[in-house]
């Protein structure tokens, strides 16, 4: 018993933090990009006119698909971020018994 506790606390629990951690991090990096995003889009929204009569549509378009690209790549790593650590969740306590009866 005392040795799946250990492989518990000694490498899944921090696996799981530092993955919990890079989540938060990578979380708050896809809020300002999105921020971003919304900002430009509200700015064309509310300067159409403007942004029509100067011909300015390609280049906002640009613009706001870039962010938007860049948004889905962060989104895609924190997805498989997050894929990662629920397998380590549902592993480890396979993990853990067969080390207990191994052991036993």
């Amino acid at each position: 018993f005392a040795a799946g506790f250990g492989i518990l606390l000694l490498f899944f629990v921090p696996l799981q933090l530092w993955l919990s951690k890079r989540f938060a991090i990578m979380r708050s990096k896809i809020a300002s990009i999105t921020d971003k995003r919304v900002t430009l889009v509200s700015q064309a929204v509310s300067g159409v006119r403007v942004m029509k009569m100067q011909g300015w549509e390609d280049n906002f378009e640009g613009r706001i698909a870039s962010i938007r690209k860049e948004e889905c790549e962060q989104i895609e790593k924190v997805n498989s971020y997050r894929a990662l650590n629920e397998a380590i969740f549902f592993v480890s306590n396979v993990a853990t018994s067969v080390i207990i009866f191994l052991i036993h």
